[in-house]
């Protein structure tokens, strides 16, 4: 039945409405009318194609029984009732999506733009559909891909071949520090202060994604911290997915490669600065494949053997350049590297001259390992040794030389020693008979005889020669290591005046305990006598001995003069043998032994003589002795 209004249409409007009517009907895009109550009214051809139902077929037909999946049925019907008492007003020509049903059992989602209209007094609505599935579809996938996205660790950044960025990843947060938000809309070159490592730029880059359909290099880049980090970058140009289509976007890819960019330029340094130590070197040095062959040279090396580097690089080490005996050693030493007993060692090899002689060298051998701790290649640092065996002959010869010369001195300083003693005991007995005779003659004739001044200097020169004589044969015994002291318990004041008895000093005060030490009493008694001999004939006579507990078992014994001290340069040599201050040696006669015998006989009996200045002027000499 036809609606009364158009029957009061004229001729011409009512073509237009047929027009619209067969327009409707065979148009691109679905259509379809429904009455309030949800009954299809109207259903074009495109409808149909969409949704698999023929307008015969679905015509007359509830929508939602026909059309809606039946879960989702019961809202539909909710909403449709919101629909019509609201009078459509929140969605009139607004796209909406709703899933329905193909007449085959699939689902397909459509967009509906809704219009209400009247026929007549009944109230129609209109909807233009359209099919969205493969939208929904390429949306799906591209929430799909970002998930995905979103997992990988490195940087990931999506944005237009201007740079412009559309989107990136947390992967890319956490190396440059802005958030998606923050980096959205800006140019990456711009926020990132982008260079290029090769020296590229910008534009060069751009390029060559227009041209090629990707990119790949180093790049560096400043990051929201201030921090510079270097990026491995790649980058490839694609379509996007969206059906809409659009300009194509880049797929940019960002690896973090600072710390091993830091350690690449660091090896690349380290090995700019072996290789130039390696070749400017004044020392030998040869690196050495496993299988022998020579695998670099420096000049170095090469001039040790009269030969160029060149001529030596890819030559197997063989008996020909090695002395074989060396080669037994050196394969023994290079299975010990191998075994992980030694990580070098250090051997003298002879090696051959281009001219035939053999060369002295010292080669210090070190094993490489790879990263997989297996033996890689041998380094050698070689230095030419020949002037030093030429040295070292030398002084072997001289050496001998010198030991032949110190046997044939010990042997003349033994004889001298000998013939010394000798004479000091040949000496002893005649000299022994003048001094007892001289003293007998003395007595018998007495002091107002005229022979009696001669007398006494015959006994003076005696007695001068006895204490010479003494002290020489002191001096040999300590020189030839014969001196030794067999010690006993002595009663220190019972020695010191027996000395001072035998050297006329008896009026000389002695203070201190009476104590027992430790001594063989010869030689007490005779370091006594030296001690006082040497006051009176360099200070004018000792002044006093002090007798000395110092506590921890030892004694000391101080001899103290006033007479004019021992001077300050000569105190060094004192002890000395054979040797007296130059102050002295033109007005006192002596030896220079008294107090270089002093000294061997205090350390044979475990004592210690010195000397000290005294306060009071003069010289004080200590004899430090163990107590009994």
């Amino acid at each position: 039945m036809r609606s009364p209004e158009i029957d009061q249409l004229d001729a011409s409007e009512r073509a237009e409405l047929e027009l619209l009517r067969q327009v409707i009907s065979t148009g691109p895009t679905g259509f379809v009318a429904i009455d309030a109550d949800g009954v299809i009214r109207t259903w074009n051809d495109s409808a149909a194609g969409l949704l698999g139902w023929a307008a015969d077929e679905i015509v007359g037909r509830p929508l939602a029984e026909t059309l809606i999946p039946s879960e989702l049925r019961e809202a539909h019907e909710a909403g449709m009732s919101r629909f019509l008492s609201t009078g459509g007003a929140k969605v009139i020509g607004r796209p909406i999506t709703l899933p329905a049903l193909h007449r085959d059992g699939r689902r397909v989602e459509l967009e509906f733009t809704i219009w209400p209209s009247w026929v007549g007094t009944e109230r129609q609505f209109y909807a233009f559909l359209r099919d969205i599935s493969e939208r929904r579809a390429a949306e799906a996938r591209l929430h799909q891909q970002a998930a995905l996205l979103e997992l990988i660790p490195a940087a990931v950044i999506v944005h237009r071949l201007d740079g412009t960025i559309l989107w990136w990843n947390s992967g890319a947060q956490r190396l440059y520090g802005w958030s998606a938000d923050a980096a959205r809309g800006r140019r990456t070159h711009r926020l990132c202060n982008t260079t290029f490592e090769d020296g590229g730029s910008v534009a060069e880059q751009r390029a060559a994604l227009e041209r090629d359909g990707h990119w790949e290099g180093q790049m560096r880049r400043l990051t929201a911290t201030g921090r510079f980090v270097t990026v491995l970058c790649r980058q490839v140009v694609y379509a996007p997915v969206h059906p809409s289509g659009g300009e194509p976007e880049v797929l940019e890819i960002n690896t973090d490669v600072t710390a091993a960019r830091a350690a690449e330029q660091a090896l690349t340094l380290n090995e700019q600065r072996f290789r130039a130590q390696f070749t400017h070197s004044a020392v030998g040095q040869l690196i050495r494949a496993l299988d022998g062959s020579l695998i670099a040279v420096n000049k170095a090396f090469a001039g040790m053997l009269g030969r160029r580097s060149e001529d030596l690089v890819g030559r197997v080490v063989d008996a020909d350049l090695v002395h074989p005996d060396d080669m037994a050693y050196g394969q023994h030493q290079v299975a010990g590297l191998y075994a992980g007993e030694a990580t070098s060692y250090t051997h003298e090899i002879r090696l051959r001259h281009a001219d035939g002689h053999w060369v002295d060298a010292e080669a210090t051998v070190s094993l490489v390992r790879d990263s997989q701790d297996r033996p890689k290649h041998l380094i050698v640092v070689a230095t030419d040794i020949s002037q030093r065996r030429i040295a070292e002959h030398a002084r072997d010869q001289a050496a001998a030389a010198l030991a032949e010369r110190n046997t044939a001195l010990e042997v003349a300083n033994h004889l001298k020693l000998d013939i010394i003693g000798m004479l000091g005991h040949e000496i002893s007995n005649p000299l022994s008979a003048i001094l007892g005779y001289t003293d007998l003659l003395a007595d018998e004739l007495g002091e107002d005889h005229s022979a009696a001044g001669p007398i006494a200097v015959i006994s003076r020169q005696a007695q001068r020669l006895d204490e010479i004589v003494r002290e020489v044969l002191s001096m040999v015994s300590i020189d030839a290591g014969d001196l030794s002291a067999v010690r006993g318990e002595v009663r220190l004041r019972a020695e010191i005046a027996k000395a001072l008895e035998s050297t006329g000093n008896a009026g000389v005060p002695v203070t201190g305990p009476d104590v027992t030490v430790c001594f063989n009493p010869s030689h007490l008694q005779q370091i006594m006598v030296n001690l006082l001999s040497n006051a009176g004939r360099y200070a004018g006579g000792a002044t006093a001995i002090r007798i000395v507990d110092a506590g921890g078992g030892r004694v000391r014994l101080r001899v103290e003069d006033r007479g004019p001290g021992v001077p300050e340069e000569f105190r060094p040599r004192l002890f000395d043998r054979l040797t007296r201050a130059e102050r002295d040696s033109g007005r006192v006669r002596g030896t220079g032994l008294g107090l270089y015998i002093v000294q061997a006989l205090a350390q044979a009996n475990h004592g210690e003589v010195r000397h000290e200045p005294n306060p009071s002027g003069g010289s004080v000499f200590v004899l430090d002795a163990e107590a009994a």
